[in-house]
């Protein structure tokens, strides 16, 4: 009986599927990476978009993409903010928390001064009210907006620019203005919310001059104030749990199809 045996050198296929093997896992680890930031990203919208009070603590507190290992990327949100995402079913005394790191009164009690942004940008602001919900909080921030500019342009005062010493033309730093406008007062409060305005242009270590128009209420533990600066309850935002099921349909739907797509011909 006649045999032969044949040796089949197969070094240049093992080679080529390890290469592929290693290009499919690139691509794969990147796509993830890329999700994390768009993940990342679409909190943060939909925070700018759907937040009203507390979202400049709320997207302080959201930490970017981290990666724990080759294939987990983990975004947090600081524990301090959680209650934003989570919500709370009842109103709630903002007053502990503004008073913690507040000052003590000649008469015993803990104040605070709380600074009010009154020159925000459409950006800052929440959604353009709409047909349907033509009376939203985007609606009221931008009729008090709408307030300031037309005070400030009876006043020839401008709203955003920078203002400058009409000699050297750099610009005015300190407080430049401070008025009062008619307006509405807020909640159970007895200070119209645009008295005390101030607008001021202020210096920033890397030499640029940033203008901001603002008011200042006081807070207080004094037993008159026990029924002001009270939140109403907040309704759970779930971002977290509305970017989960995005981030799986972008993956099942768009991600993982372009990938195999692009090897299945090979």
């Amino acid at each position: 009986m006649a045999e032969f045996k044949v040796n089949l050198d197969i070094s240049s296929l093992t080679q080529f599927l390890d290469n592929f093997a290693k290009e499919i896992v690139k691509d794969v680890k990147g796509s993830i990476k890329g999700l994390a930031v768009d993940s990342h990203n679409h909190i943060k919208e939909e925070a700018q978009n759907k937040l009203h009070s507390f979202r400049e603590k709320y997207l302080e507190s959201l930490s970017p993409p981290e990666q724990i290992d080759e294939l987990l990327w983990v975004i947090t949100l600081d524990s301090d903010a959680e209650w934003i995402e989570m919500g709370r079913p009842e109103p709630y005394d903002m007053k502990p928390g503004l008073l913690k790191d507040g000052k003590m009164s000649a008469d015993g009690h803990r104040y605070r001064i709380v600074p009010m942004n009154q020159g925000k940008t459409p950006s800052q602001m929440t959604a353009l009210p709409t047909k349907e919900k033509p009376f939203t909080k985007g609606a009221y921030e931008r009729a008090m907006v709408a307030l300031v500019r037309a005070e400030l342009k009876q006043r020839n005062i401008p709203y955003k620019k920078l203002e400058v010493d009409p000699v050297t033309g750099s610009p005015r730093l300190g407080k430049l203005h401070s008025l009062n406008i008619e307006s509405n007062v807020p909640g159970k409060g007895n200070t119209p919310q645009l008295y005390g305005l101030n607008i001021y242009q202020t210096q920033h270590k890397d030499g640029s001059v940033k203008r901001s128009i603002t008011t200042f209420r006081t807070v207080t533990d004094k037993e008159d104030q026990k029924d002001k600066w009270i939140h109403p309850s907040v309704e759970a935002k779930n971002f977290f749990e509305q970017t989960r099921i995005w981030a799986e349909q972008e993956w099942e739907t768009k991600i993982l199809p372009s990938i195999v797509n692009k090897y299945k011909g090979m």
